[in-house]
């Protein structure tokens, strides 16, 4: 494992980089049909706003805006408990228990750097501890839970737009408690060894998202999961496109058109949407805002919020 698969975990890209002159941001059409499709950071910094104005000019055009599962739901307090009674063990096993003594002893290393004491940890499963990890260095970075998907679903309610899912939050959940089942130590010893990266990891993604680097973004973010963990991939990407792509398909039938926000990652690579699109006849076109003039609604900075573990839920 290694950070890209931590990325999916707890849902995020965030960072700073240079405005590009595309972005994230295509326009779908079939026949006289059109919807929007972009790509989207789950949590970003205050510093990261405001967006590039494609997303402004793709939310002004369209009469409902489909996120990948309900927002509001996913933000409720419910659901964080949900997700913190699924990442604890309750039956006396302990996270030392289910690590190599090697993943342990790295585990207790981090612990003590981070001031964090050891008990505070014990009863995390894997997947949670990492989630956990994660959290705390995003905060150090001052990364908050505002995001492309929250930005544009807060906007959507007070514009009083409709607003749509492509899978439950049940799904969601599921996916991300599974992940990493049977490699529990490799995935905690190559999060905490690749810590160090996540400035750099952190910007190159963004830059790739901000520009539209189709290229750049599947070999940063589903090259390596889709060579060497084939199940995760198909778990994550192969499997959930396949399955939103004939749904994003159908939206193109609607009277009005709908924009499209899903993890970027879904976007690039053979099995990415806009690939699969295409092969159903689809016309593919990255779309560019007006140099003189920013469409749709103001996107001014957010008040930075801590990250919870699970914020966002995935990436992908």
């Amino acid at each position: 494992m290694n950070l890209r698969l931590l990325f999916l975990l707890v849902g995020f890209l965030a960072g700073l980089a240079p405005v590009q002159a595309q972005s994230s941001v295509w326009k779908i059409t079939k026949g006289a049909k059109v919807l929007y499709l972009g790509g989207t950071c789950h949590v970003l910094r205050p510093a990261d706003f405001p967006l590039p104005p494609e997303y402004d000019v793709a939310y002004a055009a369209s009469t409902e805006v489909v996120f990948e599962t309900d927002l509001g739901h996913a933000q409720s307090a419910g659901t964080q408990l949900t997700l913190a009674t699924k990442g604890m063990f309750t039956d006396g096993t302990t996270l030392q228990k289910v690590l190599t003594p090697e993943a342990w002893k790295a585990s207790e290393a981090w612990c003590a750097t981070a001031g964090l004491p050891i008990e505070a940890v014990s009863n995390l499963k894997p997947w949670f501890f990492t989630v956990m990890i994660e959290a705390l260095e995003l905060q150090k970075l001052g990364v908050s839970e505002q995001g492309v998907d929250l930005h544009f679903y807060q906007l959507a309610a007070a514009d009083k737009k409709k607003t749509g899912e492509l899978e439950t939050l049940e799904t969601q959940i599921d996916l991300m408690t599974g992940l990493g089942a049977g490699h529990e130590s490799e995935l905690v010893t190559s999060s905490l060894e690749d810590l160090d990266k996540l400035p750099k990891v952190l910007n190159d993604m963004i830059a790739a998202w901000r520009g539209g680097d189709l290229a750049k973004l599947d070999e940063l973010m589903n090259r390596d999961i889709r060579d060497k963990f084939p199940v995760i991939y198909h778990d994550l990407i192969l499997q959930r496109n396949q399955t939103w792509e004939p749904k994003i398909e159908a939206m193109l039938q609607t009277p009005e058109p709908v924009l499209v926000l899903v993890g970027a990652g879904h976007l690039p690579g053979p099995d990415g949407l806009l690939t699969q699109l295409g092969k159903h006849g689809c016309t593919v076109e990255q779309i560019k805002a007006p140099a003189v003039k920013k469409a749709g609604a103001p996107n001014p900075p957010p008040p930075p919020a801590p990250v919870q573990p699970g914020a966002g839920v995935l990436n992908r």
